[in-house]
Order: C-alpha cells, then sequence, then structure tokens
C-alpha cells in the first residue's frame, strides 16, 4: 500500500483535510481511504470527523522525523 505519500504530506503535525489528500499525493480516494483507514485503525493518526481532517499522532510525528534524520544522516555518511 503506498502509505509514503499520505505519511509525507501528513508529517508536518498540522490538520489536512482529507478531500484534498488524492489531490495532493497523486492516489486515488479508494487508496486514499484504505490509507487513513489503517492509519486510524492502528492509532498513527488523529480524525476529526466532524471537518473531516486528520493528522498524525505526535508520537508517530516524532518517530517519522527521527528516521528522517537517520536517513538523511546514512545518506551524508555512506561509509555507516
Amino acid at each position: 500500500m503506498p502509505t509514503e505519500p499520505v505519511l509525507q504530506l501528513l508529517e508536518n503535525g498540522e490538520w489536512q483535510y482529507i478531500k484534498d489528500i488524492p489531490k495532493l499525493t497523486n492516489l486515488n480516494s479508494n487508496k486514499v481511504e484504505h490509507i487513513t483507514e489503517f492509519l486510524a485503525k492502528y492509532n498513527f493518526v488523529k480524525i476529526d470527523e466532524t471537518n473531516q481532517r486528520i493528522k498524525l499522532d505526535r508520537t508517530t510525528t516524532a518517530f517519522l522525523k527521527k528516521i528522517r534524520q537517520l536517513e538523511n544522516e546514512k545518506n551524508c555518511n555512506p561509509m555507516f
């Protein structure tokens, strides 16, 4: 499942309107629906049902930022 574009979009920790995600990620709405349901099922995101918005949970945001940091360090130091 192509979760990476959705995670990248949500990584800033801000609310995103669910209806905008397909356009912003170039994924069809069915894929976005499956991805957001999966992320919600495992509490990786918070969903505002009233306003149809979604954002990453704080813990998930911190986890992804740490992964990105480690990836960048690895790319800067290819010997490791």
